[in-house]
C-alpha cells in the first residue's frame, strides 16, 4: 500500500471499525470483530514506519471536499459541547463553548479570511510514526483488554439494578478514539489538527461518563470544560499564527524563526498541550476520570489523549529552540513533575497513585521539551514509547485486581502476590521499569537529568526539581511493591481472562523486550525522529550500548547484572529457609499458621500492616493548593517571557 493509503487507513479503520461495533452485543463478537481490526492497525502503523524511515517523510493532503466536510463537523462538535453546558446546566462548558462558537468564525471568517489552503494536510515523519506505533499497538491491545474487562464491569452494576448494556456505545467512542489520536499526530494542518483535538476531547468526555452515575457525569463535565480551555487557546493561536508569520501549517510555522510574534502562538500552543495533558494546575480531570471504567484509564494515560498534549509541545520544540519559553516550559515540566510525584506519595487509591505518576511523567517530557537538546528530546521521544507501554499495562493489572477482589485499595493487595502470583509478577515489572535501571524509563530520567545538568542558568532548578521527583518516585513505588509482596497466609486463586491476561502479558514482554534493546531502538527510531525534526544525534551507538558526553549506558551489562542480584541471593537462601527464626510480632508468637502474639490477658491478638501515607506533608489538601497557584504563575511568567521578550 501506498503511504497515503496507510495515513488514510489508521484514521479511517478505526472509525468504522467503530461504526460496527454499535450493532456488536456480546464478548465473543466483539473479539471477532475487534482483534482483526486491532492487528490491522498494528500492521499498518508498522507498514507506515517501514516506509517513512528510508526517507525525510511522507505527505499526503486529501481532495478539496474533505476540507469543507471538517470544517462543518468543527462547528457539529462545538454545538453539542453548547447542548452539554445547556442541558447539564454547567456554566463553564457553556461559556467556553459559547466563547468558541464565537470566537472560531471570527478567526476563520475575519483572519483566515474564509480560507486558507495548507500544504501538505498530513505530514508523517519519524516521530509522528512513532506516535502511531504507540497509539496503534498500546491501544490496539487495550481494546482487545476491554472486550475480557467489559462484561465483568458492567455485570457489576447490575447486581445493583437491571440496566440495558451500553458496550457497543462504549466500544464505538473507544475504538474511535484511536482513528481520532492517528489523526491528530498526523496533521500538519492547525485547522485539521484543531478538528482533531475535538474529537478526542469530545470521546474523552463520553467515556469518562460511560457510567452515568452522577459523579461520572460530573467528573466528565470537569474534563470537558477544562479541555475546552485548551481548545480556546489554540483558536487564538491559529488566528496569531497566521497573522504574523502567513502560515498555517506545522512544519513552516515551527520553521520560521523565534521572533516574538511567533513565539507567542507557540506558547498558546503549548498551553493547549498543558491542558489535555493535565499538568498543574489542571490535573484535577485526569484524577476524576479514574471513576470511568479500568479500559478507559489505560488509554488515557498510555496512547491517547494526555500523550496528545506532550506530542504537541515536542513537535513545536524546534520552534521555541535556544528562547526563553523554551526555559520556562523545562521549568514548568520539572516543578509538575516534582509536586506530583510528592502528591503520589500520599494516595492509597492505586489508581490515583497511578494517575500521579502518570502526570509526573508527562511533566518531564514536557521539562525534555523545554530543555531542548538533542538528548533531552531523545529523552522525552524515550519516555512517550516506554511509558505508554508500562503505564498501560499497569493499568490493566489494576483493572483485573480490582475485579477479583473488588478494591483499588492499595493496603487491600496486601500479599497479593500469594493470591494472584502470575498478575502480581506482571504488576511488580511494570512498577520496577517505571523506577529502576536498566528499564527505559529510569534511562530516559538519567539522560533527561544529564541534558539539563549540562545547561546553566535557570536549569540548575530544573536538576534540583527533576531530583526530588525521582526521589519521591522510588518512595511511592517501592511501598506498593512492599504491600504486594508481602507474605500473608492465602491460597492462591487467581482467575485469568483470556483476552485481559493475554494484553497484560504481551506489554510485560514489550517493556523488557524494550529495555534490552534500546539501543536498537534508539537507532532505528529516536535518532531518525530527531534528524527530521532538525536536531543531530543525541548518542553514538557502539556495541549496543549508548555514549554520550556525560557517560554510557550499557543495557545488557546492566540486566545481567540485576539478574545476577536477583537470582543468586534466592538460590542461596532456599535451602536455609527452615532454619529461619519467625519475626518477632511484638510478644510471644502464637503457634500455627496464622500471624498472631500473645498480648495483654494472654489473648492473641492478629498482626496487621498497614503503608506509611504522611498525609499530613503529601495529602492533596496540603499540597495541592499552593501546587496550583504556583503552577498558575509559572504559566503567567511563560507568557509575560515570550510578550517581554
Amino acid at each position: 500500500m501506498s503511504g497515503e493509503q496507510l495515513i488514510t487507513l489508521l484514521i479511517f479503520l478505526p472509525a468504522v471499525v467503530a461504526l460496527g461495533g454499535l450493532v456488536l452485543k456480546g464478548a465473543a463478537a466483539q473479539r471477532v470483530v475487534f482483534v482483526p481490526a486491532m492487528v490491522a492497525l498494528m500492521v499498518a502503523a508498522a507498514a507506515l514506519a517501514l516506509q517513512v524511515l528510508p526517507r525525510e517523510a511522507l505527505t499526503f493532503t486529501p481532495p478539496v471536499g474533505w476540507e469543507n466536510v471538517v470544517a462543518v463537523l468543527k462547528y457539529a462538535l462545538i454545538a453539542y459541547f453548547l447542548y452539554v453546558g445547556i442541558t447539564a446546566r454547567n456554566g463553564l462548558v457553556l461559556g467556553l463553548a459559547g466563547f468558541l462558537a464565537v470566537l472560531l468564525p471570527v478567526v476563520q471568517f475575519g483572519v483566515l479570511g474564509g480560507h486558507v489552503a495548507v500544504e501538505p494536510v498530513f505530514y508523517a515523519d519519524v516521530l509522528a510514526v512513532i506516535m502511531c506505533l504507540v497509539i496503534s499497538v498500546v491501544g490496539g491491545l487495550i481494546v482487545v483488554y476491554a472486550t475480557d474487562y467489559m462484561p465483568a464491569h458492567e455485570a457489576h452494576f447490575k447486581l445493583a439494578e437491571p440496566v440495558r448494556t451500553r458496550q457497543p456505545q462504549f466500544f464505538f467512542w473507544f475504538v474511535l478514539f484511536l482513528g481520532a489520536m492517528n489523526g491528530l499526530v498526523l496533521a500538519n494542518s492547525l485547522p485539521w489538527l484543531f478538528f482533531f483535538w475535538e474529537v478526542t476531547t469530545l470521546c474523552c468526555y463520553q467515556l469518562i461518563r460511560h457510567d452515568l452515575t452522577d459523579e461520572a457525569r460530573g467528573n466528565a463535565l470537569r474534563a470537558l470544560w477544562m479541555n475546552l480551555i485548551g481548545s480556546v487557546a489554540m483558536v487564538v493561536g491559529i488566528g496569531l499564527a497566521y497573522n504574523s508569520a502567513g502560515t498555517l501549517s506545522i512544519q513552516d510555522l515551527i520553521s520560521g524563526g523565534s521572533a516574538p510574534l511567533v513565539l507567542l502562538p507557540l506558547a498558546l500552543f503549548c498551553l493547549t498541550g498543558f491542558t489535555k495533558a493535565a499538568q498543574v494546575p489542571f490535573q484535577s480531570w485526569l484524577l476524576g476520570a479514574m471513576v470511568a471504567p479500568t479500559p478507559v484509564s489505560a488509554l488515557l494515560h498510555s496512547s491517547t489523549m494526555v500523550k496528545a498534549g506532550v506530542y504537541l509541545v515536542l513537535r513545536l520544540a524546534p520552534g521555541y529552540a535556544d528562547t526563553s519559553l523554551s526555559l520556562l516550559v523545562a521549568l514548568f515540566g520539572a516543578f509538575v513533575f516534582m509536586v506530583t510525584s510528592l502528591l503520589a506519595i500520599g494516595q492509597s487509591i492505586s489508581k490515583r497513585v497511578l494517575a500521579y505518576s502518570t502526570i509526573a511523567s508527562l511533566g518531564l517530557i514536557v521539562c525534555c521539551a523545554g530543555i531542548n537538546t538533542e538528548l533531552a528530546l531523545a529523552a522525552g521521544i524515550a519516555l512517550i514509547i516506554f511509558h505508554a507501554v508500562s503505564k498501560g499495562m499497569l493499568f490493566m493489572a489494576v483493572g483485573v485486581v480490582e475485579q477479583q477482589i473488588g478494591s483499588r485499595d492499595i493496603e487491600d493487595m496486601d500479599g497479593l502476590v500469594a493470591r494472584m502470583p502470575l498478575l502480581t509478577v506482571a504488576a511488580v515489572i511494570g512498577m520496577l521499569s517505571m523506577l529502576f535501571l536498566p528499564f527505559g524509563v529510569a534511562f530516559a530520567k538519567w539522560a533527561a537529568i544529564g541534558a539539563a545538568g549540562a545547561l546553566a542558568g535557570g536549569y540548575i532548578a530544573v536538576v534540583a526539581f527533576l531530583a526530588i521527583g525521582s526521589a519521591a518516585a522510588l518512595v511511592f513505588w517501592s511501598k506498593w511493591l512492599g504491600r504486594m509482596l508481602g507474605e500473608v497466609p492465602v491460597v492462591a486463586d487467581e482467575k485469568k481472562p483470556v483476552s485481559a491476561y493475554g494484553s497484560v502479558l504481551l506489554l510485560v514482554v514489550g517493556a523488557v523486550g524494550l529495555s534490552i534493546f534500546v539501543a536498537p531502538l534508539v537507532a532505528a527510531l529516536i535518532q531518525p525522529a530527531l534528524s527530521t525534526m532538525g536536531y543531530s544525534q543525541a548518542f553514538d551507538v557502539s556495541g549496543w550500548h549508548l555514549r554520550t558526553a556525560i557517560g554510557v549506558f550499557p543495557p545488557w551489562a546492566l540486566f545481567l547484572a540485576v539478574t545476577a542480584a536477583v537470582l543468586l541471593p534466592a538460590l542461596f537462601a532456599r535451602g536455609y529457609r527452615g532454619d529461619l527464626d519467625p519475626v518477632y510480632l511484638c510478644g510471644v508468637n502464637v503457634n500455627g499458621g496464622s500471624v498472631q502474639f500473645t498480648g495483654m490477658a494472654g489473648k492473641p491478638v492478629l498482626v496487621t500492616a498497614g503503608g506509611a501515607y504522611w498525609k499530613q506533608w503529601f495529602g492533596e489538601s496540603r499540597l495541592t493548593p499552593a501546587s496550583n497557584w504556583i503552577a498558575v504563575l509559572l504559566l503567567v511568567a511563560l507568557f509575560a517571557g515570550v510578550v517581554l521578550r
